[in-house]
């Protein structure tokens, strides 16, 4: 059997102590990801909520909150999850706060519109053509914050405007 050099030395690591040696076909790479004191914690996000994100790893699986974390690491954090979910939902991502207020705002826009057209205040063309707008104009929006790097291509993708 072959003995991975670097899944030793990761595992080593990771656990602090001494630890079996793995296959190459067993290994499975650890994100790493810095905190604000320069210390680093490497594993799989298993679990992100609002406030915090539960890190995987050979030994351990532990609970951090994403305040120490920087912005820059919150939102690759909430990207690997989302990768790893293979999807996700705008709640469970570290969006920016007016990126998420934009999107309800779109959406309560477009309600109201609906609503507007159901009580013959407008017609269904128009409640329609608005809506299409406005869509559009979110779209333009996400698609903008993504080249700004506000958000990441896959926060923008599971946001899926």
């Amino acid at each position: 059997m072959k003995i991975c050099v670097l899944c030793v030395l990761t595992m080593a690591l990771v656990a602090g102590a001494e630890s079996e040696p793995c296959s190459f076909s067993t290994f499975q790479p650890f994100n790493s990801y810095t905190n604000h004191a320069g210390n680093v914690a490497s594993g799989i996000v298993i679990a992100l909520d609002a406030r915090t994100a539960t890190i995987s790893n050979a030994a351990e699986a532990v609970k951090l909150p994403l305040s120490i974390f920087p912005e820059s690491e919150q939102r690759r954090i909430a990207a690997d999850f989302v990768l790893r979910q293979g999807g996700g939902h705008v709640d469970q991502l570290r969006v920016p706060v007016a990126v998420k207020r934009a999107i309800a705002g779109a959406e309560k826009a477009m309600a109201r519109s609906r609503k507007r057209a159901e009580k013959g205040l407008c017609s269904k063309e128009e409640s329609e053509a608005f809506c299409e707008k406005s869509a559009a104009a979110l779209k333009s929006y996400l698609d903008k914050q993504v080249k700004e790097g506000v958000i990441t291509p896959e926060e923008r993708k599971a946001i899926g405007r």
